[in-house]
């Protein structure tokens, strides 16, 4: 058993990120896009190794594990067979595919001894093991069914597990090339995003489509197999074999429709392609659900993997299967595996039955005090003016300010963990506004005019609201916004009548929790916009410069800095 501090590290192929735990608990994480600034970083988390050893206040030679997420052996040996494929072309290319590969686990090995000491112990996970492991520790249940939808770990694509009381049963997985993740991704690349950052644009995208159009091109792209699930047609794509392209002409010539380029016109044919891919997404996903509960029984359902982002599908489990309560981590791509690799390691090695500890606060980063940002404030001092309130007054102010149509900064506390903001690194916004979401869509955040916006909600009025009985914490299930309220919350309704809700007790976030009851008296509501703080193609603020630079860069109106209420000043 371990007694000591276990380090859990992700990092080299998208979301990069450290997490400190010791007794079984989560004393930090953060992704290392946080410090750096980089979308998606996926280097070695220098940057939030540095910082949660500084946090806590210890050396590095007191880390007693390292927990890696992954086998970078493992998947070297699954790159050396699959990029056998792409004929002589390739050849060349792989070699070099594979020695990018062997030197960077090399790197990734030096760099745990550098960071920590070389007597460490190093621990090289197993990649959908880690991703449900994170989701079944942070959840409130002993016994569920676990899923592991993503692109790639080593050879496995998706993983279906049954856990009880620490014991994990893998019941089921599928293979790569087979994967619903690169499935998603290759037509995210397909309609001219960024895979692996793109595909919540697809999500957007999808309601403003007809699902139908292209639904029997898809007949054969994938297929159902007899025993878990899918099989994927792979004369359509090259992502087995490439590193820098996903699909090839077929793909196209298949669909009668060209791939997007990046700063093309979004046309009907991509929203309806969009539209075909989320629900061929969700008809497989649901069979791989109601396969895993046929197979091992369960109200409880825990998520995981990248695609356990996808909140549309999500909203639609519990009326599409058997499962009475869905659990899904605040970071459940790659980045979460660095606390579930830890995790598991704890747990599993223990001499005794551990009864796991309550990990589910999402707030593990970085956090700054008032004295702090009002030294960082006074740099600022030509810039900006600003006033140090009470917390009473600042929900009163911002309450009012709000309902009068104004878009708010907040930044307070420890920064969450995962792609969600939730209440500590936010822009909020009045949700009853019909032009407020073109407002922060097009002014405040710089981005693609059909993107939805997220509500928060008092968790005590959600089903008067929204058709959804269930806790929703982290802002990772779609919803319907009930009929007769959806004219007058145009600002979080999608097109399609949906919204992806946060749920908020008292207890998990007393200031925004305020915010709502007053808002409720103010704005008719207790409901509240709410986006994270960043602009387009930018990282999530992490500390008071970065947040009044943003402030500064867009037409935000106000910032709540801690106790402190920012203003631009007006020359």
């Amino acid at each position: 058993m371990v007694k000591g501090y276990i380090l859990g590290i992700a990092c080299g192929y998208h979301d990069s990120s450290a997490a400190l735990i010791k007794d079984g608990r989560v004393l930090g994480a953060v992704e290392e896009e946080r410090f750096t600034g980089i979308k998606h970083d996926s280097s070695f988390p220098v940057n939030t190794i540095k910082w949660l050893l500084d946090y806590n206040k210890i050396q590095p030679e007191d880390i007693e594990v390292v927990c890696f997420y992954d086998d970078p052996k493992k998947k070297l040996d699954r790159i050396k067979e699959s990029t056998k494929r792409g004929g002589l072309t390739n050849i060349l290319k792989r070699n070099s595919i594979i020695s990018n590969n062997k030197k960077e686990f090399k790197e990734i090995e030096n760099n745990i001894y550098k960071y920590t000491h070389k007597d460490v112990k190093i621990v090289w996970g197993d990649h959908h093991l880690s991703h449900v492991a994170y989701s079944y520790y942070t959840s409130p249940y002993d016994k569920a069914g676990v899923v592991s939808v993503d692109g790639v770990g080593e050879w496995e694509t998706t993983s279906l597990y049954y856990v009880e009381n620490n014991n994990f049963v893998k019941i089921e997985s599928v293979n790569f090339p087979h994967s619903l993740g690169m499935l998603y991704s290759a037509f995210t690349a397909f309609l001219g995003f960024k895979p692996n950052e793109g595909e919540y644009k697809v999500m957007g995208l999808a309601p403003y489509g007809n699902p139908n159009k292209y639904l029997e091109r898809f007949n054969d792209i994938i297929s159902p197999t007899d025993k878990v699930g899918y099989e994927i047609n792979m004369k359509y794509f090259t992502y087995d074999w490439s590193d820098t392209h996903m699909f090839n002409e077929k793909l196209g010539l298949h669909l009668g429709i060209a791939n997007r380029l990046p700063e093309e016109e979004l046309t009907q044919d991509h929203k309806d392609l969009a539209a075909s891919l989320q629900k061929v997404y969700e008809d497989y996903f649901f069979k791989l659900l109601n396969r895993l509960s046929g197979l091992r029984p369960s109200n409880n359902l825990c998520l995981s993997g990248g695609c356990a982002y996808n909140g549309t599908a999500n909203g639609k489990i519990l009326k599409q299967t058997n499962y009475k309560n869905v659990w899904i981590p605040p970071a459940p791509s790659d980045a979460g595996s660095a606390i579930g690799c830890a995790l598991y390691h704890y747990y599993t090695t223990a001499d005794v039955q551990i009864k796991k500890a309550n990990n589910q606060n999402p707030y593990l980063g970085p956090h700054y005090s008032n004295d702090e940002i009002k030294e960082v404030l006074d740099t600022f001092k030509t810039k900006v003016v600003y006033t140090h309130k009470l917390h009473h007054e600042i929900i009163e102010l911002i309450s009012k300010q709000i309902t009068e149509g104004l878009v708010i900064g907040w930044f307070e506390g420890k920064m969450e963990f995962g792609a969600r903001a939730l209440g500590n690194r936010s822009i909020l916004a009045n949700p009853c506004d019909p032009q407020m979401k073109a407002k922060v869509n097009k002014v405040i955040k710089k981005r693609e005019g059909f993107r939805p916006f997220a509500p928060i909600v008092k968790i005590e009025e959600q089903t008067k609201y929204f058709d959804y009985k269930e806790d929703v914490p982290y802002m990772n299930q779609v919803v319907q916004v009930k009929k007769e309220h959806q004219k007058f919350l145009p600002a979080i309704t999608h097109i399609d009548g949906s919204a992806r809700i946060q749920s908020l007790k008292q207890s998990q976030h007393n200031r925004i929790y305020k915010l709502l009851q007053q808002l409720q008296k103010d704005n008719g509501y207790p409901i509240v916009l709410n986006t994270s703080f960043n602009l387009k193609d930018q990282t999530m603020v992490l500390d008071p410069k970065s947040a009044i630079e943003t402030f500064l860069n867009c037409e935000m109106d106000t910032l709540v800095l801690g106790n402190y209420v920012v203003k631009k000043k007006v020359f």
